[in-house]
């Protein structure tokens, strides 16, 4: 199976069943996935849905960070031995048992399994600070650049 990065978000409060192929989804226009989209650069919005593999950790109108950290457990056991995180916020790396840190990197361990790495972003909520500080979306563009292109190499 050929390598993919993965974009893990939090919840969808529009949708009570999981239904992955519209995690993230770039549209409608004020969502999280569409701003994450625009943020990365990907249009048309045909190549971040080709690009990415996109999961939400729970599917509920409210957190559960019970249920957020078995999804989090699960998606590591799911991961290709290939695979890279990007972390989408706080709640998120929290899930994981990370400490938030913008443009963090880390490893997750699996033995016998080759570890999993993962970058930690600010979540594209429309509500989080971090956006404004100079520079930032550029560095998140191309972290996550980089995690793409390593995840492409040999595939």
């Amino acid at each position: 199976m050929a390598a993919r990065v993965w974009l893990i978000g939090e919840s969808n409060p529009y949708q009570s069943e999981p239904a992955p192929e519209y995690d993230l989804f770039p549209s409608p226009p004020q969502s999280a996935g569409a701003r994450l989209c625009k943020i990365l650069g990907y249009e048309p919005d045909t190549e971040y849905l080709r690009t990415f593999k996109r999961r939400n950790l729970i599917y509920s109108q409210r957190w559960s960070a019970k249920r957020a950290r078995e999804a989090a457990k699960d998606l590591l056991a799911e991961a290709g031995d290939r695979d890279a995180l990007v972390l989408l916020g706080a709640k998120v790396a929290t899930a994981f048992g990370l400490g938030f840190v913008p443009l963090g990197t880390v490893s997750f361990s699996r033995d016998p399994r080759p570890s999993v790495p993962a970058l930690m972003i600010p979540h594209p909520s429309g509500l989080c600070l971090l956006w404004g500080e100079p520079g930032m979306r550029e560095r998140v563009r191309e972290a996550v650049a980089k995690l793409v292109r390593e995840r492409s190499v040999g595939a």
